[in-house]
């Protein structure tokens, strides 16, 4: 009898399948339909989620274990690569000493070493081409998925409570996250779109729809800032300026000087996209949680923990839970004080210079174009939304995927160039059964 091959390829793609799933939500979603989770708001924090953690869990040991088998670790090209993110990732180590609930600092720690460790196993096994055109076709995918539910299930598809009752949600736990998400897939595709590949437009597409239909500024404004941006510098790489180190960094500066103008005015361009001046009512939850920041300036209280102890007593009070700081940098204030904020504020200054570097080394120069402006939207983004070091957000494992650098890359047999962007190539493609 003939017996059945199992490619370490077939069970490479499959974890990674199942991983994005995980981290896109899609689980979360169908939990959510189940009415005997009767976890809400802090309790649901505070004591997790059994199968979340199960797939946390899973998506941190196979990428550990694949590593320590070909002794990554020993490599000292993975430090000197990744020397900043083992900085930030140590900051976060530290801050569950000092935690003030250090068993819940060190829950959130694993949960968010998950989240690097299973974008470092998809970094290391495909190139940036294969994760853009993969990572942004799924979340289009999901979105019309989202839409196909919506007919059945719009009570948990559509916000149905507050300002933004109607506004699309879809799959995503929340309207702004989906927009951004949704925006970031588009950004991803935008080589494609400009080659015309059609499953690239009609995801594309999708997630445009989706963006519209969750009536989020935020999320219009990444698509037409992230566009702008992207044929900005895709430009002056066809002028062949990016050859010049000088010429090429005067132009960005002009960019930059463009971006700070617009931040001068930001309350006139809030105004033409009908949102006020507290960002949805952000700026208040800010001021209220502001004391508290103070107060551990230093160190913090922990990765996640301020929102269980009793310094976040007066803030709930006031407003009630909302389980982070509408603010990766308030967040990362509250989690590990102005060292932990330090070291992500390094973090993304690393992750830009490694793409603005590629740019000018590169054969897939528009792909790096694509990360470069992806990684400057989330760190915008996450002034007004906890995007990083949020292990909960897709966004951040798009981070992590766009940062995470190995030297070493799996050979690829010759194809065609859309080949070579979509298709998967191992190092080793045996049968194991």
């Amino acid at each position: 009898m003939r017996t059945l091959e199992i490619r370490r390829s077939t069970l490479r793609d499959a974890f990674a399948l199942f991983g994005l799933i995980f981290y896109m939500n899609v689980i979360y979603f169908f939990m959510a339909l189940d009415s005997s989770n009767k976890l809400r708001g802090l309790q649901n924090d505070s004591e997790g989620n059994l199968v979340n953690q199960v797939c946390g869990l899973i998506t941190l040991v196979v990428p550990l274990y694949y590593f320590l088998r070909k002794k990554i670790y020993l490599r000292k090209s993975f430090y000197q690569e990744n020397l900043i993110l083992l900085v930030f990732l140590s900051t976060v180590l530290l801050s569950v000493f000092c935690s003030y609930e250090p068993s819940i600092s060190l829950k959130r720690f694993i949960a968010l070493l998950s989240t690097v460790f299973f974008a470092g196993f998809i970094v290391y096994h495909y190139k940036i081409q294969q994760i853009a055109f993969s990572v942004g076709c799924m979340i289009g995918l999901f979105s019309l998925l989202g839409f196909v539910l919506a007919l059945v299930f719009p009570e948990h598809t559509f916000a149905l409570e507050g300002a933004r009752q109607g506004a699309f949600k879809g799959i995503f736990p929340e309207k702004n996250a989906g927009a951004r998400i949704n925006a970031i897939a588009i950004l991803l595709l935008l080589p494609y779109v400009y080659r015309q590949n059609r499953l690239a437009i009609v995801c594309a597409f999708f997630s445009l729809v989706a963006v519209i239909l969750a009536k989020s500024a935020t999320g219009l404004v990444l698509i037409f800032a992230g566009a702008a941006s992207y044929w900005y510098f895709l430009t002056l790489v066809k002028l062949r300026i990016n050859k010049s180190r000088s010429v090429f960094l005067l132009s960005t500066l002009v960019y930059v000087l463009i971006c700070l103008f617009i931040y001068a005015n930001y309350e006139l361009f809030l105004s033409a996209l009908g949102r006020d001046s507290t960002l949805t009512d952000r700026t208040r939850i800010w001021e209220l949680l502001d004391p508290s920041i103070d107060a551990n300036y230093l160190t913090g209280y922990g990765f996640g923990a301020f929102w269980f102890t009793p310094s976040a007593d007066y803030f709930l009070q006031r407003w009630g839970y909302v389980g982070n700081a509408h603010s990766g940098y308030k967040e990362t204030l509250l989690n590990g004080g102005i060292i932990q904020l330090t070291a992500l504020i390094a973090l993304f200054l690393d992750a830009l210079l490694k793409q603005y570097k590629t740019i000018n080394s590169s054969h897939v120069t528009k792909h790096h174009v694509s990360a470069l402006v992806i990684i400057a939207l989330m760190i915008i983004a996450n002034y007004v939304a906890y995007v990083i070091p949020n292990y909960r957000s897709t966004e951040f494992l798009i981070f992590c995927m766009l940062t995470i650098s190995f030297r070493y890359r799996p050979a690829v047999r010759s194809a065609s160039p859309d080949q070579r962007d979509m298709r998967i190539s191992p190092p080793q493609d045996r049968p194991i059964v």
